[in-house]
């Protein structure tokens, strides 16, 4: 019996996967009725829409729902290798980095690399490597068909082609004499699991769904098919003109659909789906986006589309964060609103920055690179100061800060690092472990000497106290990382930097007494941890694949194992939110397909962001891609770029269903002008001039506006240019607020210093002060450890403001005279 096939084309907006959704429903109750849950399936294109289409099933004809059996792909796909009696063990991607890396030197190592001989060492070459193979096993090409297709071309580059294949061969061979499969290797074994009848915990179907796909890969399509032998019906839905106008964006689609009228069996109907030209904003945007242009008929409102031009990132990222706060303060869920851009890479630590500030609870879609977060960059700045040979650089980029913080007498809870600074700076040594031992411990000496010959005098005596103290603290971390000059085994080399870590203190960063609660502490302690695991893993990963190849593990120096280190960890990431619920998500422009957003902001939409330009491809050419391509290689073309971008625009700004607020910056980081994404432009044209126009906001002038207060930061700068202004009302409620009262204190303390450093004649008490006794002993009690300072330096310490510090600090009354409180609050 042939299943009742039907493929669903229409716009965005047009109602496929509302009636897919009563579909659903009908076949679930049905299963319920006839007590045979879990004959239907449903297959969705990412995980969100797959929690989408989860929480929409749900509905009072059928508040209850018992195995819904909502799948991605290759959730799918694990599903099935997980019920086989030998389950599938995928290759992690660390594994697989170092498997290519194996491979590739082994090769190197034989004199098999010679194309590729001056960059097969390299990290960024692997990159290379890893992507081509992965988009060979994407269209199912096994590295024979690859060496019979370049065998038919005369190409000059022969040699290339063979050093590819060569590698693509090793690499698939050792998985498969491993077991392993890598993440595209996962849908070849599901496939051939279900060709063999192991279905795992499906049966026989009532009713398939595939709603949010533009086209399927060669792998996917062979699933299809044998899902559609096992199924009464299967519904399949695809963006699509019922009249075929924009074949550019629409054309993967259109090919999508003839494989499958191809491809599956029986009779194959197309159910036209086309919404009712209510002449709305976003039925518009469907009907008309990529249109020609002389066949567009602007449309004379756009209530529910704001387009917006900002002066530069940060800008940008404070006007939107304060429109999603506007709508947080009249009472929207943060559920209901996405930001997107189409890369949220583009604007780095931004984000964070400005949402955190603001104080919206967000959701980065996107995982992070462990290299980004400053706790691992630590590790690596303990194993450069080796590596350099004790540059004054980058010890004192690490040795200063809090993530080295060692329980060492000699460290004198970091005074003698400071003290290592400046003697080091007075000697003028840069450089070089021994110079640097050397010279502390002469310099050392020879300050005992001057002790001897001049007793009592204090300075003599300090300065000896300073370079004994940069000594023995340059003598016990020489004495630490000893273990750092030999060669060891990589998962040594793993236990001596994680030993290295702690004793220098490292998780003192987040074990203060104020860590429970900083935000930031907590992530570094979350980091190491998730970090210390990838490495174990690491470990266990290396250890396997040299098992494979037989071979004992080669020690390796320092340098070998921070550049292995460094290659596995590439492209490694973390994700530090867990839970999406209750925040606003910021997502990349991808991560929005076949979702229903009520509000969506869409920022970055310049001309140097959307699209995306053609990056070179550095192993063929569009020439030589399609040269493989007639030779049976179904490799993709760089050309389709275009339409693919175009076909990613259209999808994102098609999720609204309120309200749309599109943004760019129309001025770089370096202050050139940036113009509006082409796309942009025309999504303007079609709505009339004045109905849609583009709005310049923000400023350069980093003073806020009132109505753009987000943060306490920027409450404190209002506040203050208020003050200026004899407005005084917002600055003494910062006053009345106990987190922000000592930061007031401290500006209006700093002005004062100003007036009369700048503003008066003479010499004031800021240029210079002298301690009283009464003050001594105060500074004695209250701060011990200051007042090991010498009297010049006490002065010093105490000259800004002197005013401010003995009344607010010590609690030491002094008078101050009316004049200059009113003279300050004027100015």
């Amino acid at each position: 019996m042939q299943p009742d096939i039907q493929i669903l084309i229409g716009t965005a907006g047009s109602g496929k996967t509302d009636h897919l959704l009563d579909q659903y429903r009908y076949a679930l109750q049905a299963g319920l009725t006839d007590q045979s849950p879990g004959t239907t399936l449903w297959l969705s294109p990412t995980i969100r829409s797959r929690r989408q289409v989860l929480d929409r099933l749900i509905c009072e004809q059928m508040p209850v729902c018992f195995a819904p059996n909502v799948y991605t792909f290759e959730a799918f796909a694990e599903t099935i290798l997980k019920s086989l009696d030998e389950p599938i063990q995928t290759l992690p991607e660390i594994s697989k980095r170092y498997l290519l890396r194996s491979i590739v030197d082994d090769l190197i190592a034989t004199e098999q690399i010679q194309y590729f001989h001056s960059i097969a060492g390299t990290s960024g070459f692997l990159d290379l490597i890893s992507s081509f193979i992965s988009e060979l096993k994407r269209e199912e090409i096994w590295p024979d068909q690859f060496s019979e297709a370049f065998g038919k071309l005369n190409s000059e580059s022969l040699q290339k082609d063979r050093e590819l294949a060569l590698i693509y061969s090793r690499y698939q061979t050792a998985l498969h004499e491993m077991r392993r499969y890598d993440s595209e290797g996962r849908f070849w074994s599901a496939r051939t699991a279900l060709q063999e009848g192991k279905w795992g915990p499906f049966g026989r179907f009532r009713l398939i769904v595939l709603d949010g796909f533009a086209d399927f890969t060669h792998t996917q399509y062979e699933i299809l098919e044998l899902l559609a032998g096992r199924t009464d019906k299967l519904l399949i839905s695809l963006p699509q003109e019922i009249k075929l106008r924009r074949s550019d964006l629409f054309a993967k689609s259109v090919v999508a659909k003839k494989v499958l009228e191809t491809r599956l069996p029986g009779t194959i109907k197309t159910v036209c789906f086309e919404r009712d030209p209510s002449q709305t904003s976003r039925w518009q945007i469907s009907h008309a986006l990529f249109d020609n242009p002389r066949e567009i008929k602007p449309l004379a409102s756009a209530e529910q589309i704001k387009v917006l031009a900002v002066a530069g990132q940060r800008n940008e990222l404070e006007v939107i964060a304060a429109e999603v706060k506007r709508l947080l303060l009249q009472g929207v869920l943060p559920e209901e609103i996405s930001v997107a851009f189409r890369s949220t890479l583009e604007y780095g630590d931004l984000i964070e920055e400005t949402f955190t500030a603001a104080g919206i609870p967000y959701f980065l879609g996107v995982e992070q690179d462990f290299s980004k977060f400053p706790v691992v960059r630590a590790i690596f700045a303990f194993l450069q100061i080796e590596i350099e040979n004790w540059s004054f650089d980058s010890m004192m980029s690490i040795l200063d800060s809090n993530y080295f913080s060692p329980d060492w007498p000699t460290y004198q809870e970091g005074r003698a690092v400071r003290s290592l600074s400046r003697v080091l700076r007075q000697l003028k040594i840069d450089s070089g472990k021994n110079d640097v031992l050397n010279a502390l411990k002469k310099a050392s000496g020879k300050a005992a000497e001057l002790v001897i010959k001049y007793p009592g005098r204090p300075k003599w005596e300090a300065h000896l106290q300073e370079t004994e103290a940069a000594y023995q603290l340059a003598k016990r971390f020489s004495e630490a990382t000893q273990r750092l000059r030999g060669k060891e085994l990589f998962v040594n080399w793993i236990e001596i930097l994680i030993s290295l870590a702690n004793e220098f203190g490292l998780s003192n960063a987040w074990n203060g007494d104020d860590a429970e609660n900083d935000p930031l502490s907590k992530r570094d302690q979350f980091v190491w941890d998730r970090f210390q695991k990838l490495l174990f893993h690491a470990v266990a990963q290396v250890e396997e694949i040299e098992q494979f190849h037989q071979r004992e593990a080669v020690p390796l120096d320092l340098v070998a194992f921070r550049g292995l280190l460094l290659d596995l960890l590439e492209q490694q990431t973390i994700s530090l939110q867990a839970d999406e619920s209750g925040r606003v998500s910021v997502l990349d422009a991808s991560q929005l397909r076949n979702l229903s957003i009520p509000y969506l902001f869409v920022g970055g939409l310049s001309e140097a962001s959307f699209p995306r330009s053609h990056r070179e491809d550095c192993l063929y050419s569009e020439k030589e891609r399609g040269e493989l391509k007639q030779c049976g290689l179904s490799l993709k073309l760089h050309a389709n770029q275009q339409q693919e971008e175009m076909l990613l625009f259209y999808e994102v700004i098609t999720r609204f269903t309120k309200q749309l607020v599109l943004s760019y910056p129309a001025i770089s980081s370096t202050g050139q002008p940036l113009f509006p994404s082409p796309y942009l432009t025309t999504l303007v044209d079609l709505f009339q001039p004045s109905a849609l126009a583009i709005q310049n906001v923000g400023e350069l002038n980093p003073l806020p506006r009132k109505e753009q207060t987000l943060s306490n930061r920027d409450l404190r700068m209002l506040a203050t240019d208020q003050l200026k202004q004899d407005q005084p009302g917002l600055f003494l409620n910062l006053l009345d607020r106990p987190e922000l009262k000592g930061v007031a204190r401290n500006i209006l303390a700093a002005s004062e210093m100003a007036i009369h450093r700048f503003e008066m004649e003479g010499f004031t008490e800021y240029e210079g002060i002298l301690v009283s006794p009464q003050n001594k002993r105060a500074i004695r009690e209250r701060f011990p450890r200051e007042y090991e300072f010498s009297t010049t330096q006490l002065e010093l310490y105490l000259s800004c403001p002197y005013q401010f510090f003995t009344q607010s600090v010590l609690g030491i009354e002094v008078p101050e005279p009316p004049e200059l409180r009113t003279n300050h609050l004027q100015r």
